[in-house]
């Protein structure tokens, strides 16, 4: 998905009211399911940011994308940060130390904390000599355009579900011994109660490595989702996916 971080230069609102209200219905009527959320308490990821630094650093403008694998105690045990350009160098520092110590709100399914892939979007932008910051748990760029309220679909683990992985063969040949890393961009229909409805493979890099397409195809087919939320309520969807292939010892940007 090619997006550039040049879409933070609308004026944006620190933390809307909007927001924090569809965390405080998520937390008080979760049901037997929700999504991981943010949060909004001092460890959230939100209030950790420090904008007074970016500031100081030059940052005026900017966004990027984030995933966090969320654990059911609200630890993001593992993340990435991509969609950087030279502008938003310190954006990334700011975004990948803050996430090692952020808290969210774990996904519930079943009336139980689980494991949740939270996918999001940070946007950072200075108005008139003040920080405006917003996250927002999607990527996708007419949602965020608009800043609607809606939360991408987040695929969860459960302890004892078995995931059909040891029949595949090795798609990558020399893969863990190359230089550079690879990924793949999918697009993925989950109805409204979180089932796989349809995935289709949108681009590869490198273009060569059609292995890795087939791989992230076959893994997300044997996904359990928490659906997409609009305004609070599930919604079916259809949302851009990132899959990255990365060699052992190799950091990506």
């Amino acid at each position: 998905m090619n997006v550039t971080p040049q879409l933070a230069k609308r004026s944006i609102i620190l933390i809307t009211v909007a927001l924090l209200a569809a965390q405080s219905l998520f937390a008080a009527n979760h049901g037997d399911m929700r999504p991981a959320l943010i949060g909004s308490g001092a460890t959230s990821l939100v209030n950790l940011i420090n904008a007074k630094h970016l500031m100081e650093r030059g940052v005026q403008h900017g966004a990027l994308f984030f995933m966090a694998r969320v654990d059911p105690n609200g630890f993001p045990s593992y993340s990435k940060v991509w969609g950087m350009t030279k502008e938003t160098e310190a954006l990334r520092d700011e975004l990948r130390e803050r996430l090692a110590q952020a808290r969210f709100m774990p996904a519930m399914y079943e009336h139980r904390p689980v494991y949740a892939w939270f996918y999001g979007t940070l946007t950072f932008s200075v108005v008139d000599g003040k920080p405006h910051l917003r996250i927002f748990a999607n990527q996708e760029l007419p949602e965020l355009q608009k800043e609607t309220d809606f939360i991408a679909p987040q695929p969860i683990w459960l302890p004892g579900k078995i995931y059909d992985y040891a029949k595949l063969k090795d798609p990558f040949g020399t893969w863990m011994n190359e230089d550079k890393p690879g990924s793949a961009d999918l697009l993925v229909s989950v109805d409204a109660a979180g089932h796989i409805k349809d995935a289709r493979l949108e681009r590869v890099d490198p273009p060569d490595k059609k292995a890795y397409g087939e791989e992230a195809l076959k893994r997300v087919q044997q996904w359990l989702c928490l659906p997409a939320y609009r305004n609070g309520k599930p919604v079916e969807s259809t949302t851009h996916v990132k899959f990255y292939f990365v060699p052992a010892f190799y950091r990506l940007q």
